[in-house]
């Protein structure tokens, strides 16, 4: 039995979001409330909130859906016989598991988990995921290519996720260069996805891709506030009743088909289209290189390898491979 196969058992049973004594939930389980106490405490050091009340029980905050690789494989349809879906209920980081097992891992696995620890994202942040919060997958793509044929990969990403929020009906959702997608609600922009692309092997031989992909889906306000820049759910905006299931399925479907389109006709295939989703068209921006040196202009085009051609305040085009960017404030 695996560290978290109790704890988890334990979850499902107060997923209803209703209260559950100890002693039932020891019934459901069993096992004794000594096992019952060690599986809560070991859920809330995963950082999930549950409630202890004196002669109720526990409950969690809300009633919460976990992955289901039953659900999502029925989802998938005749694409699951092409990729390798795997479920963990428990990572520090999907990118980092398939990292690590990437040399003996099939092409186009999927590794989903229901609790992300230590998840990371660009320019060194943290992603984390818990239970029904946040869609935490990453993707391992063969190329039979090198890594310097691979230029643009993380906007085709982002184009394949824009595909998905339109066909859920989002429209408010836009590009950042180069890996995030955002919501507009008036003036302000909100993250609810990014990407993480990691290589391994050569420039020139063949290499391989960790695609990394976190989606909020029903973040708590607290954690909501916690995060270093502003930031929203996918299930505010959700027209029709989609659970994370189906989503995780539409977006599994969106990135292979987009993978796929990649191998065969580059990032030149979906340029236009990025340009056409560019959360800053005609705004002016500020650009933080990867030295800390902030440039003001606007974006004017991107090149056909993804690098950003920038039109500078001072009438200088600049064309940038890294660096963050963020709308210029007005006052």
């Amino acid at each position: 039995m695996k560290k978290y196969d109790l704890p988890f058992i334990a979850l499902h049973i107060l997923s209803d979001g209703n209260f559950h004594s100890g002693e039932k939930i020891a019934a459901d389980m069993g096992c004794s409330r000594v096992t019952v106490w060690k599986s809560i405490s070991e859920l809330k050091s995963l950082g999930i909130n549950i409630f202890s009340v004196k002669k109720k029980g526990y409950r969690l905050p809300k009633k919460i859906s976990f992955f289901n690789i039953e659900n999502i494989q029925r989802e998938l349809g005749e694409l699951n016989q092409f990729i390798n879906l795997e479920l963990l209920n428990v990572t520090d980081s999907t990118n980092k598991y398939l990292n690590a097992s990437a040399n003996v891992k099939p092409h186009a696995s999927v590794v989903l988990a229901n609790i992300q620890t230590n998840g990371k994202g660009r320019r060194g942040r943290s992603w984390q995921a818990s239970v029904g919060e946040s869609l935490a997958m990453s993707i391992l793509w063969k190329f039979n290519k090198g890594a310097s044929g691979l230029s643009g990969l993380s906007l085709v990403v982002g184009v394949a996720i824009q595909r998905l929020m339109k066909k859920i009906g989002i429209i408010n959702s836009f590009l950042k260069w180069p890996n995030d997608l955002l919501i507009l609600e008036g003036d302000a922009y909100f993250k609810l996805a990014g990407v993480l692309i990691e290589l391994q092997g050569d420039l020139e031989s063949r290499c391989s891709a960790v695609i990394g992909v976190g989606l909020n889906y029903d973040l708590s306000s607290d954690i909501l506030k916690n995060i270093d820049q502003p930031a929203t759910n996918i299930k505010k905006y959700l027209n029709s009743d989609i659970d994370l299931n189906q989503l995780s399925a539409m977006l599994i479907k969106e990135i292979v088909n987009a993978l796929s389109e990649f191998e065969s006709n580059g990032f030149l295939s979906v340029k236009e289209e990025w340009l056409s989703y560019n959360a800053f068209k005609r705004k002016t921006i500020s650009f933080i290189k990867s030295g800390g040196e902030i440039i003001t202009g606007q974006i004017v085009d991107i090149e056909n390898d993804g690098a950003l051609k920038i039109l500078q305040s001072n009438g200088i085009h600049e064309t940038l491979i890294s660096g963050e960017v963020s709308q210029q404030k007005t006052n």
